[in-house]
């Protein structure tokens, strides 16, 4: 009779499930021990026809075939296997005079193979190398999943939807030379914005100018931005170009727009209007074609209001404005920006730093983020510098001085008198547990798979959680 033994459970867990075929009982049995040793999930077959009702009742990861059988032989059990489930991995087993029968069954579909007497430490370490290779397939595979699933453009990738929609912004105005106002939280990428329309646009072929508008005191703004004549003030002893003229038939990108003078300003609108300006000291009209692209973390609005800010000015701003959401609106994009930048700064570890372990994950997803997205590149770069092997173990969150997760919980457990420790302790940790499970429903929209992934959970821990704090899964999918 057909029998399964459980797995050692002092053993690695693994859930990996492998169908031993072979009509040598005392094959058979040997195989079972040592792969149930290993702990990994083992069924057994007497023949190829006992072998294929279990594969299509059953789902295994790999297929270990004698190649010589009484009812069925090897290779016609390997063709039916081929035929029913192309995708399963098959190591042969031959004897030592039918190699030239196991290179047959290779080029038929063979994973591998291997011969009798057969070696224990050959064969775990050939059953190793091919689940391993399934394995990093179907991490493949999800990879190319999670591409499909994501937005990007110009250098700019996200997976939320408030990104998409940026995303989809740039797109439809890249082409133009309309102005374009990109509002955000210090951090959050407008440069990239503007570098995207620029780049994405058919001035693409002409320079890009970028000039931090808070970095230059009013008398030097003005020069750097429209140039001087010689003699135009102390020091200036020749002509000089100005930003505007330097970004003729590209874009101009104005950063932190909302920290230029009223007297800035008023030249600004003039550019903007007529396309014309005057060196600082000159009267002849330059005429340029460039395109503007302003940024600003500040409300220009109520500036405007308060008269900070030309309202003339920021209607010829605001022609087309794109509002960028911070890091901690759109936390289902910090895993994806922390592998993106472990990625772009390989060099710093020459390649040795390839990942990042989930519970940092974890911990940068409780994170605020006030800094945003270039807080995250830095703390990235530097978690990478610091780590000895492959893997990010740790990373140097900044305290936030916010109250964490577990002065929450005492609003769920309030400490009196009359409460034994044991069950406030419980009380906390299951508040903890309730509000991350949610965290994560909310932020993966429901899908079990990935959150299990990063939890590190089984699926019926999980559904055996929301059962108990009844959350229902689907009220966090999409519609």
């Amino acid at each position: 009779m057909v029998r399964e033994i459980p797995s050692n459970p002092d053993s690695r867990p693994r859930r990996e499930r492998i169908l031993v075929v072979d009509d040598d009982r005392a094959f058979r049995l040997a195989t079972q021990t040592l792969l149930a040793d290993e702990g990994y999930q083992v069924a057994l077959a007497t023949n190829g026809e006992e072998a294929l009702t279990q594969l299509q009742a059953e789902q295994f990861d790999l297929l270990l075939s004698d190649m010589v059988m009484g009812k069925m032989s090897g290779l016609v059990l390997l063709q039916e296997v081929k035929r029913q489930s192309p995708d399963l991995s098959v190591i042969m087993v031959t004897g030592f005079g039918s190699i030239q029968t196991a290179v047959d069954a290779m080029r038929r579909g063979a994973t591998d193979y291997l011969t009798k007497p057969t070696n224990n430490d050959e064969l775990l370490i050939k059953i190793r190398r091919v689940l391993d290779a399934q394995q990093k397939e179907r991490e493949l595979t999800m990879l190319r999943e999670e591409v499909s699933r994501t937005y990007s453009v110009g250098g700019m990738i996200s997976r939320s939807e408030k990104m998409k929609e940026v995303i989809g912004l740039i797109r439809q105005v890249a082409d133009t030379d309309v102005t374009v106002l990109v509002q955000g939280e210090s951090g959050t990428g407008k440069e990239l914005v503007a570098r995207a329309l620029h780049f994405n646009s058919k001035r693409r072929a002409g320079p890009f100018v970028a000039v931090n508008c808070s970095a230059l005191p009013e008398n030097l703004l003005e020069s750097e931005l429209f140039g001087y004549e010689k003699g135009a003030f102390t020091g200036a002893i020749k002509q000089r170009a100005g930003r505007f003229e330097e970004a003729h038939t590209g874009t101009l990108f104005l950063d932190e727009i909302g920290d230029i003078s009223t007297s800035v300003q008023t030249k600004l609108l003039r550019v903007l209007q007529e396309k014309t300006f005057e060196r600082v000291g000159g009267n002849t009209p330059m005429t340029v074609d460039t395109r503007v692209v302003a940024a600003t973390n500040r409300n220009l609005e109520m500036m405007m209001r308060q008269g900070d800010f030309r309202e003339d000015l920021f209607y010829r701003l605001n022609v087309f404005p794109i509002t960028l959401s911070p890091l901690r609106e759109r936390l289902e994009d910090v895993p994806l920006l922390a592998e993106h930048f472990l990625a772009r700064h390989a060099d710093l570890t020459a390649g040795r730093v390839k990942r990042i372990a989930p519970q940092v994950i974890t911990d940068m997803m409780n994170h605020p983020w006030r800094g945003n997205v270039r807080e995250l590149e830095n703390l990235v770069k530097r978690a990478m510098i610091k780590t000895a092997g492959d893997t990010i173990v740790g990373m140097e969150l900044p305290q936030t001085g916010e109250p964490g997760p577990s002065p929450a919980g005492e609003t769920q457990a309030p400490l009196t008198l009359d409460t034994p420790f044991k069950d406030y302790l419980g009380t906390i940790i299951r508040d903890a547990e309730q509000k991350y499970l949610v965290r994560m429903l909310k932020l993966f929209k429901g899908n079990i798979n990935q959150i299990t992934r990063l939890m590190e959970i089984d699926r019926k821990t999980i559904y055996r959680k929301m059962a108990e704090y009844s959350i229902d899964p689907s009220a966090y999918r999409n519609p």
